[in-house]
Parts: structure tokens; C-alpha cells; sequence
């Protein structure tokens, strides 16, 4: 990886965009994308969509979405404690004793979420997760007065842990889910652009806001481009760690390459295209059925417009929807070539299909 692409990963990494807010690292992904792409446009939510060779017959979208797990303000206490909602699937057990930034009007203003001393807790509590209504923010202030003329009702908040590499090739971060997906689609397209060679199909490349709460940006974006084959670029849980059953949830490891998923909103055509991409051009990848216990983009790509034909491309990720979400660089990599290649393999006019 290059010294320009590794410090857009980190620049769009270390923006704060949670979901409804996506603002900030957009704006990182939109300036980096105009450097290649032949044109980029914004949606009335705040959608980004990159162009490649616009006005060819078979339109091709890869989808990653821009915006993380956070949480709101919701209510200030008399005491000056911030109460608040949680926004995208935030698991509770891991809020507390977290450094957080709240987003204001007038800029970010620091604060920790409360735990209380193991020394101090009931015994019957000490293995119970917190409700949300009991979590706080606690902006070390005296009263409800300090606290409102710094924070209001209604600002967002993220989770203050940034990027890291533990080694050369194992990086940690929050929102790599799914940042990772944007600035993925955004190498393929760059890789495309340089690589000089012929790019037969019009490539819209799309940075979708709001997926943590209802896959809405891709709703929008897939209405806007109508795709005649789109691929949601993804995290998904590597199970190589203790306490997950590969019986019950398959086994998907770190440092082996992108999974492409089979099954439901999973187009066979498309899939079948991909590996045999991935075989011919060398390209380590795993395989893992549809998921039961969430979703993608693509579940909401997949019916659009009559039928859009669809595929998941994954990068193994530990501890998802934290904020020491770990991956393998070597797998990222990987993912670069199978989505520039796929691009550069598609034919002038052609469809996918299921023959019967």
C-alpha cells in the first residue's frame, strides 16, 4: 500500500461519521475519489457517488457505507449527567468507562461514560449488563447549567478510539466497519483509473450514509443509479477467535483472504463470476453462506428496481461494532484486486441472469 493511500484510510478512519452525521468523512472520501473519478455527486442525505467511464450500457455499482455506531445526547440531568440514546448497534456491556467525543455546534466536547467502581457495586449487579436509560456522560461539571451551555439535546457522539497498527499487517480501529467498504471501492476505482487498461461498463463507486440504522443510503443510491449488478463491499466476523462456535456461525479467519457470500440476496451469476475471477487471477478468498443474524447493503439493493443482481464481498474483521475492530492489510489488499478486476471484466451491454 502507498504512503497516500494508507493516510486516506487513516484520515477517513479518524473522521467521525456516525450514522445521520456522516458529514466529516465524507467530505475525506469525496475530495480523495475527484482525483480519479470522472464526475462525483452528493444526494439530498448526503449519499456519494464517484463515476468511471459514465454512459456505457452496463452500469456496475460497488457500495460501501460511510457512517459508524455512535450514540445521541438525549437528556441532561440536574446533576449535569448526559443521558443518552444509542444510534446503530452499539452493545451496552461495552459502553461504559469509554472516552467519547460529542459533536456540537460548536465543536466537540470531551467527556467519559460512567462505571461504577467494582469496590461500589452490589453483588447482584456485577453480572448484569446496564440498561441504556442508566448510561451516562459525565463532562465534569456541577449542574444541568454547565452542562447545556456546552452539549445539547440532539448532538451526536462517538466513541474516541482511532487508528492503530499492532504490527505490519494487523490493523485495529473503530469504524472499520464499514470505512473500510468506502475506501475500498474507492482504491478499485484509483487502481482502474491508473492501471491505464480498458473499462468497459459505466463504474459508479458509492460512499451511502445510514446503513447502522436501516440501510437507507443504499435504498436511495440503487434508485439513483439503477445498477444492472451491484456489489456491497462489507465487514464480516472473523470467527477465528475464542468463544465463537464455527458450527453454529461458519469459520471465516483473519489473514485468509475476502469472503464472497452464497445464498438469498446473493445473485448465483454474479458470485459464480467472482470466484472464478478470484481463481484465475490468484486471489485468496474464503466462502460463508448468507447471514441469519444481520445484513448488508445489499439486502435492500437486492429487490430494488425490479431485481438488481447482487454480490457481497466481505473483509474478516474481530470484535465488529466495537471500537478495536481488527483486520488483516494483507486481506485488504486482496479485496482491491478481486472488485478492480470484476470491474474490468464486465463486457459492453452485458446482463446477469438466471437461466431456467
Amino acid at each position: 500500500m502507498d504512503s497516500k493511500s494508507k493516510q486516506f484510510l487513516e484520515d477517513l478512519l479518524t473522521a467521525a461519521s456516525p450514522s445521520g452525521y456522516e458529514s466529516p468523512a465524507q467530505r475525506v472520501w469525496v475530495d480523495y475519489v475527484s482525483q480519479f473519478a470522472d464526475e462525483v455527486t452528493t444526494d439530498a442525505y448526503g449519499n456519494a457517488i464517484a463515476v468511471l467511464n459514465p454512459g456505457a450500457k452496463t452500469r456496475v455499482l460497488l457500495d460501501g457505507h460511510i457512517d459508524e455506531i455512535g450514540m445521541i445526547v438525549k437528556h441532561i440531568s440536574k446533576e449535569g449527567y448526559v443521558y443518552v440514546q444509542r444510534n446503530g448497534g452499539v452493545d451496552v456491556c461495552q459502553v461504559p468507562a469509554k472516552r467519547v467525543n460529542i459533536h456540537t455546534k460548536n465543536g466537540i466536547v470531551r467527556g467519559v461514560c460512567g462505571a461504577t467502581a467494582v469496590h461500589l457495586q452490589e453483588k447482584d449487579a456485577k453480572d448484569k449488563a446496564p440498561k441504556w436509560h442508566d448510561v451516562y456522560v459525565d463532562l465534569g461539571v456541577k449542574d444541568d447549567e454547565e452542562a447545556k451551555a456546552l452539549v445539547a439535546v440532539g448532538d451526536f457522539i462517538t466513541f474516541s478510539d482511532g487508528f492503530e497498527m499492532l504490527n505490519e499487517n494487523i490493523a485495529v480501529s473503530r469504524a472499520l466497519d464499514d470505512r473500510i467498504g468506502c475506501w475500498l471501492a474507492a482504491e478499485a476505482l484509483r487502481k482502474i483509473k491508473e492501471s491505464g487498461q480498458t473499462l468497459n461498463c459505466s463504474l459508479h463507486v458509492c460512499s451511502t450514509i445510514q446503513e447502522e440504522t436501516g440501510c437507507n443510503g443504499a435504498q436511495m443510491t440503487v434508485a439513483q443509479v439503477k445498477p444492472h449488478c451491484a456489489i456491497a463491499v462489507e465487514v464480516t466476523h472473523a470467527t477465528d477467535v475464542p468463544g465463537i462456535n464455527p458450527n453454529q456461525h461458519g469459520l471465516v479467519k483473519l489473514g485468509e483472504g475476502p469472503t464472497v457470500s452464497i445464498g438469498r440476496e446473493h445473485h448465483p451469476v454474479v458470485v459464480r463470476r467472482l470466484r472464478d475471477l478470484a481463481e484465475a487471477n490468484d486471489i485468496a478468498h474464503q466462502i460463508e453462506t448468507f447471514s441469519l443474524s444481520g445484513g448488508t447493503n445489499a439486502i435492500k439493493m437486492w429487490t430494488a428496481n425490479g431485481g438488481t443482481p447482487c454480490a457481497l464481498i466481505s473483509l474478516p474483521t474481530r470484535y465488529m461494532h466495537s471500537t478495536v475492530e481488527m483486520m488483516d492489510m494483507r486481506d485488504i489488499t486482496k479485496s482491491i484486486d478481486w472488485l478492480a478486476a470484476f470491474a474490468l471484466d464486465i463486457k459492453d451491454g452485458e446482463r446477469f441472469k438466471v437461466e431456467v
